[in-house]
């Protein structure tokens, strides 16, 4: 009933279809548990459905398909979370892969069995084998070689093909919308169709007697491997042309926001510049003011004297306030930092400052302004979830025609690094509404022909640090 390569495949679409879910799925539980239970189950329906249930009960190559999808899907809900987007695709991808791969290793079979045969005749024209149990003998061994090359060719070119679609589908969080999944299924749907297509082609019977399309048609062995190399590889580039789309809008988006922000600080720098030149009278003048009261008051010999003493302080305070702590040489770049560190106060986090406008160099404000905006939101962001030793760190320096921003932080939580773009990904979780702080702040470094720099280490109080460096190029001012 059973024979040697049916159960060879059986064992590596099995091992095969469970490591492979596993790459794109969450499973519900370990994840090498599911994989070992998955390749067990898989492996009991195969034999039982197709192996004992079809010699008895024939069904057509349409039925099998679908049999093939509903079992993957099923077990899908089984051992993984629900409501993935990317199901099936993994479910149609796998199953077209074997569908398509299993043909070409049928190919090698038959080619393996015309050579083996050729050489077991000229074997017993020779005389070397003359008795029939040794014949057999002989046959059987070839048999078996026969189906081990055949099952570590298919395990061969399926590995091959599964690696590629997982090393190229490098979005496996992005949720998928229903035409997507559709557009990545379809080319699947359609290799389907076509080894079903195929298997009917390759094997006919007439009269009682059945024939392979190779013995009558000798050309097929070179283009049905043809054809089914190019369904496996219209598969694969289906997925990367899907993911290079998704990359190109997602870089889209990210080039509109930054843009609509740097545009909003635009709109907001003439406002901002008025109001710190008004606010700088302002505080000039009162302070004249208090200065002149103080003056009075100390002339004069009554009871009120200590009471308005205490009104001038209050005065005085007030003023205070006014006064931006930091004196970065540009008005703008003085109003962000002067507000994250209003915002680092209210969170508790020490905040540490040395920084210093470049104006001796042609780099645009607006660029510096999402760069400290975006780099000291994620740092103390990232500090206040500390319980202690809280503090967030700027510098910034001039070498030649380069400027650097350096931005330290302390931190708790675990960073998972994207593999794609190199940087940190967002521990929120809506991560396309969040998370594009760095990809900002490294489109401003590479406008000017610079970029950023992260090192993750550990301060001598044992606390994780983060740190971000960022380097622009920018040309000197004036001749």
């Amino acid at each position: 009933m059973f024979s040697l390569l049916s159960m060879l495949i059986h064992i590596i679409n099995s091992i095969f279809s469970g490591i492979y879910t596993s790459l794109f799925l969450k499973p519900k539980h370990d994840k090498k548990s599911t994989v070992i239970l998955w390749s067990i189950i898989y492996f009991l329906m195969q034999v039982l459905i197709f192996e004992v249930i079809q010699s008895r009960y024939p069904f057509n190559n349409v039925i099998s398909a679908i049999i093939n999808v509903s079992l993957i899907v099923g077990m899908q809900r089984i051992f993984f979370r629900k409501g993935t987007s990317s199901q099936l695709f993994v479910c149609f991808s796998f199953v077209a892969g074997k569908e398509i791969v299993k043909y070409i290793a049928s190919v090698l079979n038959v080619v393996l069995g015309a050579v083996a045969g050729k050489w077991l005749d000229e074997l017993i024209m020779q005389g070397q084998i003359v008795a029939n149990n040794h014949v057999e003998l002989v046959t059987n061994v070839m048999l078996y070689v026969m189906y081990i090359a055949s099952a570590i060719l298919y395990a061969l070119i399926l590995g091959i093909y599964l690696s590629l679609i997982h090393k190229k589908y490098v979005r496996k969080e992005y949720q998928l919308q229903i035409r997507e999944n559709v557009f990545l299924i379809l080319p699947c749907i359609a290799a389907v169709c076509i080894s079903i297509t195929l298997k009917m082609m390759i094997i006919t019977v007439e009269n009682g007697t059945t024939t392979l399309i190779y013995d009558t048609i000798p050309a097929t062995l070179f283009w049905i491997p043809v054809i089914c190399v190019l369904l496996l590889g219209t598969v694969i580039a289906n997925v990367m042309l899907f993911q290079n789309v998704v990359q190109y809008h997602e870089e889209n988006k990210k080039a509109t926001l930054l843009e609509n922000q740097i545009q909003q600080m635009q709109k907001e720098v003439q406002e901002i510049q008025d109001i710190y030149a008004d606010m700088c009278g302002l505080r000039h003048d009162l302070r004249g003011h208090i200065n002149n009261i103080t003056q009075y008051v100390k002339k004069q010999n009554n009871t009120d004297v200590e009471e308005l003493n205490d009104y001038i302080r209050n005065m005085e305070e007030t003023v205070s306030r006014l006064d931006f702590g930091y004196q970065t040489g540009n008005p703008i770049t003085d109003i962000i930092i002067h507000q994250k560190k209003q915002e680092a106060d209210k969170a508790g986090v020490k905040f540490f400052v040395d920084f210093s406008y470049p104006k001796e160099l042609q780099i645009d404000v607006y660029d510096i302004g999402v760069i400290l905006n975006n780099a000291l939101e994620n740092a103390i962001e990232a500090a206040t979830q500390m319980e202690r030793d809280k503090y967030v760190s700027l510098h910034s320096y001039v070498k030649g025609n380069l400027f650097f921003v350096e931005v330290e932080n302390s931190f708790a939580r675990e960073i998972v690094m994207n593999k794609e773009s190199g940087l940190p990904e967002s521990s929120k979780a809506n991560k396309k509404s969040h998370g594009m702080g760095l990809t900002n702040i490294q489109r401003c470094a590479r406008k000017y022909k610079g970029d950023i720099d992260i090192v993750i280490g550990t301060s001598k109080q044992e606390q994780q640090i983060f740190n971000l460096t960022i380097m622009l190029n920018g040309k000197p001012v004036g001749p």
